[in-house]
């Protein structure tokens, strides 16, 4: 005779156990993709996959896990109920940990040509790409402001210096700055004589620079800011002064006022670095080509946004047209005594979406405007799932009222699509921040 089956097995069916070998092989994934990341805060850039990898695993897997401990039931829509809260906690947990991850990488990215650090490797830079014969102008920048005055352009002021020979022209620098759009270094502020018979001649900096801004992270992008700098005079070749810094390390800022005000912005690294540049003519010269290089000397400032007040600044308002379409969704029903005493209807809430979708387009084309940028920013995609959710929404009401229905959303007191808003728009917001960070 056969013996009856236990509790133990009764609760620990086949679904159940295979959802548990699947959580378990999703931790294992993730900790292997984690295996070799020393510091995954801080390494965002250099291991983006892998960390897209890891927290995929984790959150399907901690789901998994809440699955097994809630045993949701459509019997038991309380239980549906908590694990849909445990699916939107989770996915908002790993959108705010790849920000915050975001926000401490310390990734030094975007500097032009190549960097150098002390006079040694600026010779073998300048040895290696066949320059070395070319009398060297040190070049020193002390940037004591920096202000964005549009989406491509930023105003520095500071200082800049050259170690000239003693009968080198000394009122105006030897160098041309390509990217400057007004001003220069023009007004001599100092000159002094060395006993190696040069002589340091500094300059008061003031211009206006334009460089193409990578804004596709907004707000939680970082800019490099650069100063590209053209020798004068043919035959020579502009070279840091790494002799009138400390020993230059990127991450201790030399190079800037340490008092610098530049807004919204946190200064991350300062670097110089040595490249080639074109112009694609002989600018009317004769003893030169089309295809001639100028070598080129760049002084780059790594600058973090402070995202906090932007992204609040973007959220709060969409968080409340959030919260008020998923409110939205409790007035619709197909009862007549609660429609009447709802003053719902289905034009009603169709109405109501129609606005809400207006008011998100409006803060959408701000935004359009605040960065002027011709690709799509991070911060958009927060508008484009809500255009998606709200639309969503209004279908849900016109099929839900409608005398043809689905049955799932039929179930209920359209039951489903509550239980859904707060998975589905967590996951859209953790999948387009992965998929812009780390893939």
């Amino acid at each position: 005779m056969s013996s009856p089956t236990s509790p133990a097995r009764a609760h620990w069916g086949p679904p159940r156990i295979v959802a548990a070998a699947l959580a378990a092989a999703l931790f294992v994934l993730a900790g292997v993709a984690a295996a070799g990341i020393d510091e995954p805060v801080h390494e965002v850039m250099q291991h983006g996959h892998r960390l897209a990898v890891v927290l995929a695993c984790s959150v399907v897997g901690l789901a998994l896990v809440a699955w097994l401990l809630l045993r949701p039931r459509p019997d038991r829509p309380s239980t549906l109920g908590w694990f849909s809260v445990s699916v939107s906690v989770l996915c908002l947990l790993a959108t705010v940990l790849v920000w915050a991850a975001v926000a401490a990488d310390d990734t030094l990215t975007g500097t032009p040509g190549t960097m150098v650090t002390t006079q040694a490797a600026a010779t073998s830079y300048l040895r290696d790409d066949g320059h070395d014969g070319m009398q060297q102008i040190p070049t020193g920048v002390a940037i004591q402001t920096a202000q964005f005055t549009d989406a491509n352009n930023i105003r520095l002021t500071g200082y800049l210096w050259q170690r000239l020979p003693a009968d080198a022209d000394t009122k105006t620098a030897n160098l041309d700055l390509p990217a400057a759009v007004d001003g220069g270094a023009t007004e001599q502020v100092y000159l002094h004589t060395n006993s190696d018979n040069t002589r340091t001649v500094g300059w008061k900096l003031r211009t206006t620079l334009r460089e193409q801004f990578d804004y596709s992270h907004y707000p939680l992008d970082r800019q490099v800011i650069w100063s590209t700098m053209w020798p004068k005079t043919p035959g020579t070749v502009l070279v840091p002064d790494f002799a009138a810094y400390p020993p230059w390390e990127p991450e201790t800022g030399l190079g800037l006022y340490t008092g610098m005000v530049t807004g919204e912005w946190n200064t991350h690294f300062s670097a110089f670095s040595m490249g080639e540049s074109t112009t694609r003519s002989t600018l009317g010269r004769t003893d030169t080509t089309t295809d001639a290089t100028i070598p080129t000397l760049h002084f780059s400032a790594g600058v973090t946004r402070e995202f906090l007040s932007p992204l609040l600044d973007r959220l709060v308002p969409l968080i409340v047209i959030t919260l008020l379409v998923f409110a939205s969704l409790f007035v619709v029903t197909t009862d007549n005594d609660r429609r009447s005493l709802a003053g719902f209807s289905t034009w009603t809430v169709i109405g109501f979406c129609g606005a809400m979708m207006l008011v998100v387009a409006v803060q959408h084309s701000s935004l359009r405007s605040t960065t002027g940028s011709t690709g799509v920013v991070y911060a958009e995609y927060f508008y484009f799932i809500l255009y998606l959710v709200i639309a969503l929404v209004a279908f849900n009401v016109v099929e839900y009222t409608s005398t043809r229905r689905f049955a799932f959303l039929d179930w209920n007191g359209n039951m489903a699509a509550r239980l859904l808003y707060w998975p589905v728009v967590t996951t859209l917001l953790l999948g387009t921040t992965v998929a812009v960070f780390l893939l």
